[in-house]
């Protein structure tokens, strides 16, 4: 009978440390892998001048990063503080992230963003980051380095080098569809993912895709497309009541 609070004890203990690393594992700085990047962009009225409505453009982003063996999926929409993702965020690139409740933080050389998290799922070991990327990341938190030119009293300053011009814009890696419905408002889906309401232009990489388009009280409208790259594409979805 004495051994029963003992081993109650023990899986008490037990819990409390597993629950305890799983709040540091979301509450941390961690090496993750960028899954997908995907862009969507939705029209909205804003107002009617003599007849003519005012349109506005919502653009959205929705990003998918495994981290250890979970992937969470995250979105912002386009604002001051916060433009489009790096060009070089494609599938497989290495970033450091961080959980904070609903937020996912995610950082690189080349950027950074705050996305609110939206789904969280279980699968796979992500693939290792290898020594290289992590030397890369690891700069992101290297301190400040000397000043350049500084020297003391009575020597000569080094010439500051002049900077580099900026590198050319990235070649366009995406074609876009403008998805119109009969009647307006129709949600769009794209590979089974929700990219907001019609009309919509969504941004999509290269290949095959599946669109569908509903509304309660219709049938559902489908189809298959290619896309190519800088592709602009039109489809038009008319509705047919149940």
């Amino acid at each position: 009978m004495k051994r029963i609070p003992f081993i109650v004890f023990v899986l008490v203990c037990m819990v409390l440390i597993g629950c305890s690393r799983l709040a540091r594992a979301e509450s941390l700085w961690q090496y993750g892998r960028i899954v997908a990047v995907k862009k969507s962009v939705t029209t909205s009225t804003k107002a009617w001048v003599v007849n003519t409505p005012l349109d506005e453009e919502h653009t959205q982003y929705t990003i998918s990063v495994h981290v250890q063996d979970r992937i969470i999926v995250g979105n912002y929409e386009i604002s001051d503080p916060q433009s489009e993702p790096p060009p070089e965020w494609t599938p497989g690139t290495a970033v450091r992230l961080e959980v904070r409740g609903d937020s996912l933080y995610l950082r690189s050389a080349t950027g950074s963003l705050r996305l609110h998290i939206t789904q969280r799922k279980t699968t796979g070991p992500m693939q290792a980051v290898t020594a290289e990327e992590k030397k890369r990341l690891s700069e992101l938190d290297a301190p400040p380095q000397s000043m350049v030119g500084f020297s003391k009293a009575g020597e000569d300053k080094a010439t500051a080098p002049e900077p580099a011009p900026p590198p050319p814009p990235p070649a366009p890696s995406t074609g876009t569809v403008a998805v119109r419905s009969t009647p307006f408002l129709s949600e769009v889906f794209v590979d089974g993912d929700s990219m907001g309401y019609t009309p919509a232009k969504i941004a999509l990489v290269p290949g095959k895709h599946s669109f569908r388009v509903e509304k309660p009280g219709y049938q559902a409208w489908t189809k298959e497309m290619t896309i190519t790259v800088g592709s602009e594409l039109t489809l038009d979805a008319t509705l047919v009541k149940k």
